[in-house]
This record gives C-alpha cells, structure tokens and sequence, in this order.
C-alpha cells in the first residue's frame, strides 16, 4: 500500500471519529451529578489543594426581580476557610475549586448558602397553583432543577414566576 493511499484511509478514519465525537456530544446524556452533601461539605482549605478551577454563574429571578448571591459563600463556613464551591462577591460567579473533578451539582452551593433550591421551592418561594419555577442553562430549558450539574462558563438561571 503506497503512503497516498494510507494518508487517505488515515484521514477517512479521523473524519469519522471526529462526526462521531461531534453527535455524541449533541446526543449524550447530562453528566450524573455526585453527591450533593459530599460535594458540599469538601472543605478546600486553601488554594493547595486545587485539581480543578472553573466558574459557572447562577441567576436568580423572583417575579422579574434579579435576586442577588451574596459574596462569601462558603468562606469562613462551619469551621471551614474556604468550601469548594464558593463566591468572592455578590456577582452570581460560583467557584468551583475541588481536589478532583467532580459533576458538582447546583444543590451543593445551594446546601453551603443555607437556601432551598428544587423543582417546587427556590429560597423561601413556594412553587403554587398562581407560580412555578423554569430552569435554563445557557439558554436551554432544563428540568433537573438542583441535580443540574454546573460547568465552567455555563449559566444557571432559575426563575421564579406566575404561570
């Protein structure tokens, strides 16, 4: 076999790895998220011990009003310097900075602030007959609500609005 024909027949196969990554990627499943509590009470110290560094942001909205995260998350938090998903201010930006790579759920930062997030309550707001809660992620309506996994750059937004 002359090396024309082997480059040719090299370059079909990636060709075809390549579409495939790309469909997969389209069609595959949402990661499975771990833990959430194993997730929340990691305890990262200091910056040490990172493996991993990336920075989802979460958005919250009540009846049109933008509810602001506070800064500090998880700093200083239950005998703890810094949790492993934490904020350094008030601006929705989420850290996530763990030993390992994890498929940290939204509920982990949910269960560091002290608030409730899940299909039927969002902080202290009650899905009812007048209101319901729609979950985005970049854009995409999404119904694993505290499951949903948080990814570098993504954004969650969870809204809480009349039907």
């Amino acid at each position: 076999m002359d090396a024309a024909r082997i480059a040719m027949y090299g370059a079909a196969a990636f060709t075809i790895v390549l579409v495939g990554a790309v469909i997969y990627d389209e069609i595959a499943p949402p990661p499975t998220p771990d833990n959430a509590r194993e997730v929340a009470d990691f305890c990262l110290g200091d910056h040490s011990n990172i493996g991993v560094h990336y920075h989802p942001v979460i958005e919250i909205v009540v009846n049109g009003q933008q509810v602001t995260i506070p800064a500090n998350v998880g700093i200083n938090h239950d005998g703890c310097s810094m949790r492993g998903v934490h904020t350094h201010d008030a601006s929705g930006k989420i850290h996530v900075e763990m030993d390992k790579e994890y498929n940290v759920p939204a509920e982990s930062f949910f269960l560091i602030w002290g608030e409730t997030f899940n299909e039927n309550q969002i902080l202290d707001y009650v899905v009812d007959q007048d209101h319901e809660i729609v979950v985005t992620l970049d854009g995409e309506r999404v119904d694993t609500y505290e499951d949903t996994v948080l990814q570098d750059q993504e954004i969650l937004r969870i809204e809480y609005r009349a039907k």
